[in-house]
Parts: structure tokens; C-alpha cells; sequence
């Protein structure tokens, strides 16, 4: 059998995986331990399809969080921001969860706008959205995608953040100059920039803006943070409806999960500071 360098898994009665982690449990199974492609070309497009899937996964999970914002499923997990749930649930500032949302909304667009071929990250997709929201309301993140597409073929390229950029903005390109690394850190910075889909050089620009870019942390908002003599519920109002609306209160007395009627329907959420920049 051939050796595929990937640990077998622990006895699952004995240490058990997080249940998050049933889905890559399984799919280690089926390829390694059962061989499931040994069954056939109709196997083996299986596992190539949920390869693909699985490639495109930013643009799930930027759904996912977008609405835990908008809708404030956060609370329901127990935190009284967004901020706090990204920082503690899911390993990441609340800017960085925000650009994953925007590459998902630019991700989904492109796929409904009837492109079979997607940006397969969120660095393509961040860059490829750069130069419609430089431009405003005059950007097509449609026709400059098409153009990525389109001279990538021609000119024999890899698609990448920094050819995207390249193209779409040639001016940017700015004068290079080199540093001589220990070879270890080469290593470990090559590795962290192919778990992101990046070059090393794309990697170490990326975190050259990061400080830069990092916006002031989220105030929480009033209808987070409740008065004390009020501990327990939670009432918030619109900007389009200044009635109070119903509480929030779980059977022990805690802030719960938003009821159907605190949430209001999506298109009232047509204003909100973070909603999807315009195509």
C-alpha cells in the first residue's frame, strides 16, 4: 500500500475527533483506508467534484457569516458581539472575517452571473474587487474578471492575486528588491502562503497591509450591551421602525437567541455600514 503521509486516525471511542472534523474523518476513510476510486471512473469524478467544491469553500462560509451578522445568530452561541464571536469561534479578526464576506459576495456574483471559472480564493477574489471599488459605482468586477480570464489563456499564465492585480492594474506595479532569508523561513513562509493560495511574495505583502488596513475595534452596539437593571433582555430598534420591538429571554434569565420577530426580513437591511459593495 502506498504510504499517503497523512496520521491515521485515532480509535474514535478512545479520543474521539471534534465533530466539526466528521466530515475530513471520512472523507480520509473513504480515499485511504476503503479506496473508494478503485470502484471506477464514476468514483473517481466524485471525489474530483468535491474537490472542486471544496476549493470554492470561501464563498460557504462568507454566507455563513454574513448572516450571523446581520441576523445576530452570534447570541445565540452566547457573545454580544460580532467581533467576539469571530476573535473566539472562529480564529480570526472581525476585518479579516468581514474581506472573507466581501471575497464570498464577489465569489457568488461571478457565479451568478454565469462564470463557470471562479476566483479559488480570498486574495483573487480581494484583488479582482480592488479595482471595481476604487472606481465606485463606474467598477464591473464582471468584465474585469472576464479579462483576467481571457488574457490568462492567451498569455499562458496561472491565475493568481498578484497577476489579477497585474492586469487589471499595471500601474501598480511597484519596484522590487530582494532579501536574503535563512532557508527555514523561506520554508515556512512558502508553506503558509500555499495554505492562502499565494505566492510568498503576495503572502508578505498581504501582511505588510494588514496593520495598515486594520480598521478600530467594533463598539459593542446598544443593543449588545443592555443596562444592568435590564440584564436578560435585549430590545434594539431601526432606523425605519422606532417601536420597541419584542425581547429577547431565555427560560434562565441570559440573553437568547433573536425570536423570529426581532429579526427583521432581509430587505431591510439594505443600509447597513457593512452590506456588499455594488457591482
Amino acid at each position: 500500500m502506498v504510504d499517503s503521509n497523512f496520521t491515521y486516525p485515532p480509535n474514535q471511542d478512545e479520543m474521539p475527533l471534534p465533530d466539526w472534523a466528521g466530515d475530513c474523518l471520512n472523507t480520509f476513510c473513504q480515499l485511504f483506508e476503503h479506496e473508494v476510486w478503485r470502484e471506477g471512473k464514476q468514483a473517481i469524478e466524485t471525489l474530483h467534484f468535491e474537490a472542486k467544491l471544496a476549493g470554492h469553500a470561501y464563498i460557504k462560509e462568507g454566507m455563513i457569516l454574513r448572516a450571523f451578522q446581520i441576523y445576530k445568530l452570534y447570541r445565540c452561541l452566547g457573545y454580544r458581539t460580532f467581533q467576539d464571536y469571530c476573535l473566539k469561534e472562529i480564529g480570526k479578526k472581525v476585518w479579516r472575517c468581514k474581506q472573507l464576506m466581501e471575497a464570498a459576495m464577489t465569489g457568488w456574483h461571478l457565479l451568478c452571473e454565469g462564470f463557470q471559472k471562479l476566483p479559488n480564493c480570498v486574495a483573487q477574489a480581494s484583488a479582482l474587487r480592488a479595482k471595481s471599488e476604487k472606481e465606485g459605482i463606474d467598477g464591473d468586477i464582471t468584465a474585469d474578471w472576464q479579462k483576467c480570464i481571457d488574457m490568462a489563456a492567451t498569455e499562458g499564465e496561472q491565475m493568481t492575486a498578484h497577476y489579477i492585480e497585474a492586469v487589471l492594474d499595471p500601474d501598480s506595479i511597484k519596484k522590487t528588491k530582494q532579501v536574503k532569508l535563512p532557508f527555514e523561513v523561506w520554508q515556512a513562509l512558502k508553506k503558509k502562503a500555499d495554505r492562502l493560495g499565494l505566492s510568498v511574495q503576495e503572502y508578505l505583502e498581504q501582511l505588510s497591509r494588514e496593520e495598515e488596513s486594520e480598521p478600530q475595534e467594533e463598539e459593542p452596539t446598544p443593543e449588545d450591551e443592555a443596562p444592568a437593571e435590564n440584564q436578560g433582555q435585549d430590545q434594539h430598534n431601526t432606523e425605519d421602525d422606532t417601536g420597541t420591538i419584542s425581547t429577547v429571554q431565555t427560560d434562565n434569565g441570559e440573553r437568547g437567541c433573536p425570536s423570529s420577530r426581532e429579526i427583521l426580513p432581509p430587505n431591510q437591511f439594505d443600509e447597513l455600514l457593512d452590506d456588499p459593495i455594488p457591482y
